[in-house]
């Protein structure tokens, strides 16, 4: 994806996020993980560098 990693960002953002977009990563990680585990599937390597994003962030476990 255009945005790269979650992993990217944080870096390039020095390790330092806001609380509302440290908030809005954690709640986009969780309604993907709910998608995944209402259909059966398992992530087994969830990492920042695994968090694909666009230019509007996560999109992609």
């Amino acid at each position: 994806m255009s945005g790269g990693s979650l992993y990217d960002f944080v870096h390039k953002q020095h390790n330092v996020l806001d609380l509302p977009t440290l908030l809005k990563f954690a709640v986009d990680v969780c309604r993907g993980m709910c998608y995944l585990h209402q259909r059966g599937i398992i992530h087994r390597d969830l990492k920042s560098a695994n968090l694909l994003m666009d230019k509007d962030h996560v999109r992609s476990l």
